[in-house]
């Protein structure tokens, strides 16, 4: 007996292929999705929110407005804290020091998308349970 995999409606199923074919940073992020339970979505969601937070520093820097208490070592502690909370995310944050302003702002849009895919997740995680 197989189990099928739980499928999000059309749109989001549009905006995830999308998403995997336009930014293979987070297609393996994607493929992940219809697995996840509700915690794992949850903690992936405030770890997405982390990673935005460290592009926006980037984006004010490249800009020449950042923050000044934000040093280099509280970005470098950020991004090894979220690599060991979700080795996924590494990728993205990998290559965060070389991106240019359009790369970060393409960056932000895909992760407020990718954080809708995964509220949509934890959504339908608990219809399935009836909660």
């Amino acid at each position: 007996m197989t189990t099928e995999e739980p499928k999000f409606d059309e749109e989001t199923e549009e905006v995830i292929d999308e998403l995997k074919t336009n930014y293979p940073l987070v297609a393996a992020i994607l493929d992940r999705v219809p697995e996840m339970d509700i915690e794992e979505a949850g903690n992936l969601t405030l770890l997405v929110d982390s990673v935005r937070w460290l592009g926006k520093m980037r984006a004010l820097r490249l800009l020449r407005m950042e923050d000044k208490a934000v040093t280099d070592q509280t970005i470098e502690s950020k991004i090894n804290e979220i690599k060991q909370k979700n080795p996924l995310l590494g990728h993205i944050l990998d290559r965060l020091h070389t991106m240019n302003l359009k790369e970060i702002y393409t960056g932000l849009l895909v992760l407020d998308s990718l954080e809708h895919i995964l509220k949509r997740r934890q959504v339908q995680v608990l219809r399935e349970k009836g909660i």
